[in-house]
């Protein structure tokens, strides 16, 4: 469990939670003047994972919804600013933090089924005489629309 306010140190920044949302302050050394940055729950779609090796470091990655891609001219870790490396021995808290942002994400539903989804599901009824043909047409219509 991770804690409000409690800061974790990664290589080159320092990331914590407040409220439903999680702040990121990046180091001059590593990230120039980036400054920090707030991003509420809503706004992250995803959350990749690495696990540290003997000889790696791991990364807790968050793709954030509306987020512009950093030049291409910048450097690596400004352009991947959103990937959060982090040592062996912070493993534990950084997937406490990991663990924070998933529940919050899931909680706030996902994106809705596409219609071939949908159309998989209502062709499943029909097959086994939960809806008729043109319970299913009409769907098939409706999503199509």
């Amino acid at each position: 469990m991770i804690a409000q306010g409690e800061q974790l140190k990664g290589r080159g920044f320092t990331v914590w939670i407040e409220g439903d949302a999680v702040l990121i302050k990046y180091g001059v050394l590593y990230y120039g003047f980036l400054g920090t940055k707030r991003v509420p729950v809503s706004n992250i779609t995803s959350v990749n994972w690495k696990d540290p090796g003997d000889w790696t470091v791991g990364f807790l990655e968050l793709s954030i919804l509306g987020e512009k891609a950093a030049s291409p001219y910048a450097s690596p870790n400004v352009q991947h600013q959103n990937r959060l490396s982090f040592e062996r021995a912070e493993l534990p808290k950084f997937a406490a933090l990991r663990d924070w942002i998933q529940e919050r994400i899931g909680k706030l539903g996902g994106a809705a089924p596409s219609p071939a989804d949908e159309l998989t599901k209502l062709a499943a009824l029909l097959n086994d005489g939960f809806i008729t043909q043109a319970e299913f047409d009409a769907q098939k219509a409706k999503l199509l629309a």
